[in-house]
């Protein structure tokens, strides 16, 4: 009798360990979310204000050659997430164009060497390959991600996008337990030089020192010299503004006077909040700022380039 009892006290235990062994494991796999992207490597054309079409380079969601986009699909994950990014590189659907290269850099990220995207350190993607970016989205914040195969050439071809960090759970808070907010916005910058595109479409010698943009991006709009955009808000709401500068020149960021609240720069919170009516980013530089909106209405935003 008395061995019975031991012999069931034992299975009991060993059910019970492997129970909470089991019950760890689920914790720990919930805790880190693994997020996976499909991002494809082809051409397309953009409409452009004239209503004639500029051929770019690109990223694009589709598996599918010529459905690249401008500025590439904005990517999303939350603090924590383990990121999986599969670049796969279909090539140019246009006829003649040389079947070149790509890489994914994510400006501004924790990656080891391997998956940074800089070329003899990690894999160039070839036409028709895959490569699969993995690392750990450490610090919630604004950043953005490019090719960095002759990065002069493909950024400006439009090989460019938004990478957000956001906070946990999907919080709505600049980053987990940091300031909070209603809306928010990202303003993701650049300039276009078209004489570039137009060379790199029929294969012509262009001299790159020579870049005089026709316009200046925000978002997928372009824009004149000068142009402003707008937002829109509810009284009392509080906006996040991503500002991204990818592109080569200076941009000021300004909403006509408007006090706003400069709370991180380049993916990092900053310790004390800086009060500004007006910010410059050079290129590749970051800032998340808050703006709290008193009456309801359309506010006008500037972002001239220098």
């Amino acid at each position: 009798m008395r061995k019975r009892v031991v012999v069931a006290l034992f299975l009991f235990f060993i059910c019970t360990a492997a129970f909470n062994y089991s019950t760890l494991q689920s914790i720990f796999a919930h805790e880190t979310n693994v997020k996976k992207i499909n991002l494809y490597a082809t051409d397309g054309y953009v409409t452009m204000p004239d209503g004639s079409q500029m051929y770019i380079w690109g990223y694009s969601l589709e598996k599918e050659k010529g459905t690249a986009v401008y500025p590439a699909p904005t990517l999303e994950v939350e603090e924590g997430d383990q990121v999986e990014i599969m670049l796969t590189n279909l090539g140019p659907s246009k006829q003649g164009i040389l079947p070149v290269a790509h890489t994914i850099h994510f400006h501004g990220l924790d990656t080891d060497q391997r998956n940074d995207g800089v070329p003899h350190t990690s894999p160039p993607v070839l036409v028709g390959q895959s490569f699969t970016y993995s690392f750990k989205a450490d610090h919630a914040g604004t950043y953005f991600y490019h090719c960095h195969v002759d990065t002069i050439e493909h950024l400006q071809m439009g090989m460019t996008g938004s990478f957000i960090v956001k906070a946990k759970m999907g919080a709505k808070q600049a980053w987990t337990g940091g300031p909070s907010y209603d809306q928010e916005a990202v303003f993701h910058m650049n300039e276009i030089d078209r004489s570039w595109h137009d060379a790199v479409e029929h294969r012509n010698t262009y001299d790159r020192t020579a870049f005089i943009p026709d316009y200046w991006t925000v978002n997928s709009d372009f824009k004149a010299k000068g142009e402003g955009s707008e937002i829109q808000a509810q009284a009392g709401e509080t906006f996040l503004i991503r500002l991204i500068n990818s592109g080569y020149e200076k941009r000021t960021f300004n909403m006509n006077g408007l006090t706003f609240k400069v709370i991180a720069s380049d993916g990092r919170p900053l310790k004390q909040a800086v009060d500004k009516q007006s910010i410059t980013l050079a290129s590749a530089e970051r800032y998340d700022v808050l703006v709290k909106f008193g009456q309801a209405g359309t506010y006008q935003v500037e972002v001239d380039g220098e």
